[in-house]
């Protein structure tokens, strides 16, 4: 075998490894990558359902340290068949009364009691999930940068299936990225997840350095089918590794800019 065709093998076959199943056990989490979708898009294709949940919660020495926004729509036309779950995390600009820093969120998890459902409303493949961007959905308010920030949108949204239900979980702080927490005075990015189930209620569950002692509610999906969201295609994946590595490469650039 020639070096050409060696190198081309073993290409594919760590292709293939990556893109195949565990044969020991099914993948306990799956991660949902939002896809972009545009507010004027958006409002097209979804009606909203419901007004517009706002729930507060908080931490220890931070009483009120935020709100979570929740609103459910009903798909029409090619978005038919489906609801949108949108959610947005807000910090107020307050500080931790203990320790006199300004508060934050680590992460959000909630009950999603249905498997999140793919669509391809944007044409550019299937995903569970989009983040708006250039305007509104519902009442739902526009996103606001922590002072010195930028809007945040979740580093990660794990989704984890049981055997009667699931869980989301939108992860802001990320070591692996180098992403920081949702700082005080910010307005997350709207996240939307697409369900083919109608709404109910559940607490949200917020993380913070300080024990949560006020818990917000927020729209979910009733209970529905549960299971594992598909592993991408291999091309899928080659994409997203290039992807990966020219983020690599900016940052490095960044940070040898600035030290310059």
């Amino acid at each position: 075998m020639n070096k050409f065709t060696y190198a081309l093998a073993l290409g594919a076959g760590l292709v293939l490894s990556v893109a195949a199943p565990n044969a020991q056990a099914d993948p306990l989490v799956d991660t949902i990558t939002p896809t972009p979708m545009d507010a004027t898009q958006f409002n097209s294709l979804f009606t909203p359902s419901t007004a517009v949940l706002t729930s507060n919660y908080g931490f220890m020495n931070t009483p009120n340290a935020g709100v979570v926004e929740s609103q459910v729509f009903t798909g029409t036309g090619a978005a038919a068949g489906l609801y949108a779950y949108a959610y947005q995390f807000g910090v107020n600009n307050v500080q931790d009364t203990s320790i006199h820093q300004p508060t934050s969120v680590n992460s959000a998890s909630e009950l999603f009691n249905a498997t999140p459902a793919g669509s391809n409303l944007t044409g550019t493949g299937t995903t569970y999930a989009y983040v708006i961007t250039n305007g509104q959905v519902g009442g739902i308010n526009l996103p606001q940068a922590a002072p010195g920030s930028v809007v945040q949108t979740p580093s990660s949204i794990a989704w984890l299936p049981s055997s009667t239900t699931g869980s989301l979980t939108f992860q802001y702080l990320n070591p692996t990225t180098s992403t920081g927490p949702l700082g005080a005075g910010a307005m997350s990015g709207t996240i939307v997840v697409m369900s083919t189930q109608p709404f109910t209620e559940h607490y949200v569950s917020l993380q913070n350095p300080e024990p949560q002692t006020l818990y917000p509610w927020a729209y979910s999906p009733t209970p529905g089918q549960i299971g594992g969201i598909p592993a991408p295609e291999p091309a899928t994946i080659l994409a997203w590794t290039s992807v990966i590595a020219g983020l690599a490469v900016g940052n490095r650039f960044r940070r040898k800019h600035k030290t310059a």
